[in-house]
């Protein structure tokens, strides 16, 4: 089957926890009378800005952009998983470092714009607009990067931000700092144009614990926003995400994320009796917790899809314009046959297939505290990312069925998801499970005194699922129509993100919230793990659609605005 082309990216995501958020709204982001419907691009230009080609060409423009992206990759600003307090941990301390190099390389930002520090180290950027009324505009990224395993595995050390001519190398290259050294080179420009005054103020928020979960970052600017702004008080919120820029033939797909799957961590802990090894009981801690592992990976997820999936909408889009790619969806598409396309794409990869089922993934196991002793806890950690269509309340209640023979088996008394009212009305709802009683293998009578403790970590919700329709999707999309045009046609659609982002902070701001990094396939690499690096080139294509963007939503009149002196006709 051919889906090489249309190789989802891998990359632009922080992949860690989320916050607990309510269950996703429906804002009716999939229609399907119009989900492949262009809106009319649009030219930025009636705003007597120079044409970002004035701005970021040639060799000049690209030397000073490098020298920038060095000074902010070379700062080891990394964010472990047991980093203590702020001015307690000295790992915080390159954070301070990077501020200095921001202000140095961004003179005018510094001068021009109110910059806050938000809990030490986050960074908020206000440029004011010059009508009040308006909802602002809010560009994000993050400043912190994943550590490094092994730097002598590295072709280049991971934080000299050695550039060849063509890639910049190095940690945090592409993820995130890729954005945050684009967003700021492009307001740089701006505000060192003495006629640019904006109407709609322009926010640039960076956390500093994205990889992390964000707590002390994105959550506390986002508690500041909300304070000043109000729910729903911001017009649109961009962020690093989405599957990047695919060509196929004479289409360009322009694929923001317009939501994220839920995030769970489950974790099992497990108390049993120890004892001597020379007399064992037929199972120690470490055999029954392996006996979950194995009926949890016997089973997975099945792909499910529905019309109100954004996956839905990306593939109806690609039988319209690209018919002949994936002949086995366009059938199914024109068939209506929404379950068999998550079924076609559950069998073209793991990316396609993740994209349309719950993921399960045993990350963690420990257990055993000496060799000539059996051990008397055990612990299991499990990450699942869930989809729209099946939800957290059914991956939890489907975990207790599973290894219910189990605990039947081993006599363990268990306590699972205390205080969780969405699992307890799920499991209500569901019924009592009934599952077969084994017998544990042993000829004499063994009490383990199991008891069997399961929770869950940092939940949240699969993410409020952004529109694809009303001005601000259309400004979006004819932004990115304008910016990216070439000979053929450039067709945003929104997708599901398996990975997530600060914006898991940010869904009480707007209902708009579109993640997506403006970059092709191949551009960057080595996100997460070794010799992670940038395309430079393609990088500066970033600065353009920045640019483009915040000029279009300057000049765009959403609901309930009043006319400026210059709009954009949508």
């Amino acid at each position: 089957m051919a889906f090489s082309k249309l190789a989802l990216l891998a990359g632009a995501a922080g992949v860690s926890a989320l916050v607990a958020q309510s269950p996703a709204r429906s804002v009716d982001a999939v229609d399907i009378a119009s989900e492949c419907r262009l809106p009319p691009a649009i030219d930025p230009s009636k705003d007597g800005l120079p044409h970002s080609s004035k701005l970021w060409s040639g060799k000049a423009a690209l030397k000073k952009q490098v020298e920038r992206h060095q000074a902010i990759v070379r700062v080891p600003s990394i964010c472990y998983d047991d980093l203590g307090k702020i001015g307690e941990d000295k790992r915080w301390e390159p954070f301070a470092e990077l501020h200095k190099v921001i202000e140095k390389t961004y003179p005018t930002i510094y001068k021009k714009a109110k910059v806050e520090k938000i809990n030490t180290y986050g960074l908020l950027y206000t440029i004011e607009g010059s009508d009040s009324s308006l909802k602002p505009t809010l560009l994000m990224a993050h400043e912190d990067v994943v550590p490094v395993a092994d730097e002598s595995t590295w072709t280049y050390p991971p934080f000299d931000a050695h550039y060849d001519g063509q890639f910049l190398w190095g940690r945090g290259s592409s993820d995130d700092k890729n954005s945050l050294t684009a967003i700021m080179s492009t307001v740089e420009a701006m505000l060192a144009d003495t006629d640019w005054k904006p109407r709609r103020t322009v926010l640039l928020a960076f956390g500093f614990d994205e990889e992390c979960s964000g707590f002390r970052g994105a959550q506390k600017i986002a508690a500041e926003l909300t304070k000043r702004y109000g729910d729903d008080g911001l017009a649109v919120i961009i962020d690093e995400g989405g599957f990047g820029i695919q060509t196929i033939g004479d289409v360009k797909y322009v694929l923001p994320s317009i939501t994220e799957k839920g995030h769970v961590d489950v974790w099992f802990e497990l108390h049993v009796v120890g004892g001597h090894s020379s007399v064992p009981f037929p199972h120690t801690g470490i055999g029954i917790i392996s006996e979950i592992v194995q009926k949890l990976e016997a089973n997975p997820y099945a792909p499910i899809l529905t019309k109100e999936n954004p996956v839905y909408a990306h593939m109806a889009c690609l039988a319209h314009y690209s018919p002949d790619e994936m002949p086995e969806v366009t059938e199914r598409v024109r068939k209506g046959d929404v379950q068999g396309i998550a079924e076609v794409l559950d069998s073209a990869g793991p990316m396609q297939s993740f994209m349309v089922r719950t993921s399960q993934a045993v990350d963690f196991i420990s257990g055993g505290q000496k060799i000539n002793a059996m051990p008397e806890k055990i612990t299991l950690g499990v990450n699942y990312r869930v989809t729209l269509d099946d939800g957290i309340p059914k991956v939890l209640h489907n975990i207790v069925n599973y290894i219910d023979p189990i605990v039947k088996k081993y006599n363990l008394s268990v306590s699972a998801f205390e205080g969780d009212k969405d699992y307890a009305a799920y499991a209500a709802k569901a019924g009592p499970i009934s599952s077969k009683s084994e017998k544990a293998d042993a000829k004499y009578e063994v009490d383990w005194q199991g008891k069997l403790i399961i929770k869950t970590a940092e939940t949240s919700q699969p993410a409020n699922v952004s529109p694809m329709h009303g001005k601000v999707w259309d400004t979006f999309s004819g932004t990115a129509q304008h910016t990216l045009a070439f000979d053929g046609t450039v067709v945003p659609v929104g997708e599901t993100m398996t990975g997530n982002t600060d914006t898991r902070h940010y869904q009480n701001l707007t209902p708009n919230i579109y993640r997506f990094t403006p970059a092709t396939p191949g551009s960057t690499t080595g996100i997460h793990t070794i010799d992670e690096r940038v395309d430079m080139h393609e990088h500066m294509s970033m600065l353009a659609f920045y640019y483009d963007f915040i000029r279009n939503f300057d000049a765009v009149v959403l609901d309930g605005e009043s006319e400026p002196e210059y709009s954009q006709e949508l």
